[in-house]
């Protein structure tokens, strides 16, 4: 039999899930004043020559960015846990595995592959360590420790993969209408269909190794007792 969570683990976990709630959207309104006050960045070499216009066009376009999907994912299903641990809907499942997943992918993509320079301004370098290494550290060392556990299946690990393709998809036909792509990876007029077929397959892949280890490190660290929600028979 499981027993019940003792209070003070509720709270303190609640608590948990609020910071790293506050962090992540934070780090996306902070997003939206960063494109509301400048323009979007053309990197060198791009083939693409689009720049967005500080204010709306900026702003608005802030959500395309896979960091901000990110972080938003990671936000609001942590904001969701904060109000209430017990979470047992499927969509609520995949959001959350989804969230974790595409964090690690954030942080890991972007420092490896992305990152070419120190950040033009104070804040814009506060919102870069908030975004790519604060929350993709602070999110999987939360689910690690905190959980909540028995939440992942192979199902939902198959579903979690449609908001990442959706993205992708929307990504690459939005491209060559606006003749903007949010990374340099992506960038079909430089690399071609080839060359971002190559990063796409390697990334996809990535996140189903990742949302695997999840679904297996739930498991066992359910076992193990580990997290809200696992059997702590002694």
């Amino acid at each position: 039999m499981i027993d019940p969570t003792p209070t003070a683990v509720t709270a303190t976990a609640r608590l948990a899930f609020a910071v790293a709630a506050v962090l992540s959207l934070g780090g996306n309104l902070l997003s939206f004043w960063i494109g509301w006050h400048k323009d979007s960045d053309l990197d060198a070499g791009a083939g693409y020559s689009h720049v967005f216009a500080h204010g709306w066009e900026n702003l608005l376009n802030q959500p395309t960015y896979f960091t901000f999907l990110s972080n938003f994912l990671v936000g609001i299903t942590s904001l969701l846990l904060a109000l209430r641990l017990h979470r047992p809907s499927t969509l609520f499942r995949v959001l959350r595995l989804t969230g974790v997943a595409c964090i690690v992918i954030t942080g890991v993509v972007f420092n490896l592959l992305l990152r070419d320079g120190p950040s033009a301004t104070p804040l814009e370098g506060f919102n870069d360590t908030v975004q790519h290494i604060v929350t993709p550290i602070l999110t999987p060392l939360l689910w690690a420790v905190v959980g909540p556990r028995r939440q992942v299946t192979w199902r939902v690990v198959g579903l979690s993969t449609v908001v990442p393709l959706a993205w992708l998809a929307f990504t690459l036909v939005r491209g060559p209408w606006l003749d903007w792509y949010p990374y340099t990876i992506l960038d079909v007029p430089r690399l071609g269909y080839g060359g971002v077929l190559v990063y796409v397959v390697a990334i996809l892949g990535f996140f189903v190794a990742v949302a695997a280890l999840l679904r297996g490190a739930d498991a066992a660290l359910a076992r193990a007792g580990v997290g809200v929600g696992a059997d702590r028979r002694r």
